[in-house]
């Protein structure tokens, strides 16, 4: 038994090559990718929103005090080529942690207590005032942009979910259109929260940030 075990060793051996193999030639791989166009998204007139000034007597005890809605919008321009592309917007300020269309307008300390809330603003895709491509779609499959939906074409929830938010012609269309250039109509209403605790100044902190994907 012994000698069977060390012949079976010493052939297994004998198998194996006492140096490696050196190879005659080496492969570099190099890639990369060729766009057909450029897109960059921006906020025409400037990134900030002002809000109306609010003191702490237009508050009703017990009540959310809502602000007059405000105006902005996205310019989306491709360079080289018309393209599809999607829009996905997060909250910037990190704090609301639910998947709507409202954003955090930050948070006020002055209570001496717990945090609270100053409240939220809402972003709304003002599709209704678009002259072309005012059909919103938007994404099914976790902002990938393979996977449409119609959402509408008059005022639609700019939500923070994950999913991408895009443009056709037509209510039929099942996937964006291609596009130079195109302008979104955006509103914003906030909402304060009711009840603030305010001995100074309250800053008024809302972000909303939009990429384009393409």
């Amino acid at each position: 038994m012994r000698r069977l075990a060390l012949f079976s060793s010493i052939a297994l051996a004998l198998l194996v090559p006492t140096t490696a193999m050196a190879e005659d030639s080496a492969q570099l791989m190099v890639t990369g990718t060729i766009s057909p166009a450029v897109c960059g998204v921006e906020v025409t007139g400037g990134a900030a929103v002002q809000l109306a000034p609010v003191k702490l007597s237009d508050f009703k005890p017990g009540e959310d005090l809502p602000l007059d809605e405000e105006s902005a919008s996205l310019t989306i321009t491709c360079e080289g080529a018309s393209a599809q592309f999607r829009l996905k917007a997060t909250d910037g300020t990190g704090h609301i942690a639910d998947a709507s269309a409202h954003y955090s307008l930050g948070y006020n300390e002055q209570g001496g207590g717990a945090v609270r809330s100053n409240g939220y603003f809402e972003l709304s895709i003002d599709a209704a005032s678009m002259s072309s491509n005012n059909f919103v779609l938007k994404s099914t499959d976790a902002g990938d942009g393979k996977i449409w939906d119609h959402v509408g074409n008059d005022k639609v929830p700019f939500s923070h979910d994950g999913e991408a938010f895009a443009f056709a012609a037509d209510s039929g269309a099942t996937a964006p259109a291609s596009l130079a250039s195109l302008t979104v109509p955006l509103k914003i209403k906030a909402v304060l929260a009711k009840d603030p605790i305010v001995n100074e100044e309250v800053l008024l902190a809302g972000q909303a940030t939009i990429e384009i994907l393409y």
